[in-house]
Formats: C-alpha cells, structure tokens, sequence
C-alpha cells in the first residue's frame, strides 16, 4: 500500500500546485499595462533622450579634456551639473506624461476560463482532477503489475 500512498500525496501536490499557480501566472500575464504613445508622452521622452544627450556630451568634453592631460574650469563642471540637472528634471516629466496620459483600465478582466476575477471554472478544476486521478491510477497498476510480474 506504499506506492498508493505515494501516488496519492504526488497527484495531491500536483493538483494543490496547478489549482493555485494557474490563476497567479494568468494574473501576472495580463497585468502587464501596454505603453502609452499619446503625443505628449511622445515629445516629453524626446526631450528627455536630448537633454541626456546634452549631458553625455558635456561629460564626454569633460573626460576629453582630462584625457589630453588638461584641467577643466569651474565654468564646465558647473555647465555638466546644470545639464545633468535638466535631464533628471525631463526624465521625470517624461514619467508623469506617459503615465498620466490616456485612460487607465478599470474594472474586472476577461481572460477566459480560471479568470480570477470571475472566480474558479469548477468544472475545468474537476476535469483536471479526474486526469490526475486517471494518470495516478495508471501508474499505480502499472506499478503492481510491474511488481506481481517480477516475482
């Protein structure tokens, strides 16, 4: 009665894992919110990517500058840090225009059977069951007759 056991417990394990972690990875699937492209969003990350760009340059004259054995002036770090100051600002206006822009979803979703916002199709759990079931009932006479075989 060992391998019954077994067999039980595993196709217990199995079931208590897909009835749990089916809805979890459909969930994390679907909420995944798409990219929003509005205009606004669209030119705040331009300037966003032009005022790095700006400070990348800057720094680059900077290492240059260093590189040739030369010291830079006051005048140029204090024009890298400015520029490094306007990016980090269109950064972050680029993040509040792209999230802010557009309608937001609401609501609950449809994703089909085992949505978690419709709760459990009862019928697919029980059919998944039964298959576990067959699969583990199969192993198991297989298993005895394995075993009566051998002796």
């Amino acid at each position: 009665m060992r391998s019954f056991k077994t067999t039980a417990i595993s196709a217990a394990v199995l079931t208590a894992g897909l009835v749990l972690g089916a809805p979890a990875a459909a969930q994390a699937q679907t909420s995944a919110a798409p990219q929003d492209h509005s205009a606004a969003c669209r030119s705040a990350v331009g300037a966003a990517m032009k005022a790095e760009h700006a400070y990348n340059a800057a720094v680059w004259d900077l290492k240059k500058q260093i590189a040739a054995g030369g010291h830079p002036g006051m005048a140029e770090e204090e024009n890298a840090e400015m520029l490094k100051g306007e990016a980090d600002s269109a950064a972050s206006m680029a993040a509040r225009a792209c999230h802010h822009a557009g309608p937001h979803p609401h609501g609950g979703m449809h994703t089909g059977a085992g949505s978690t916002s419709q709760g459990v199709a009862g019928g697919e759990v029980a059919g998944g069951v039964g298959l576990l079931g067959a699969a583990g009932a199969g192993a198991l006479a297989l298993r005895r007759r394995r075993v009566g075989g051998e002796a």
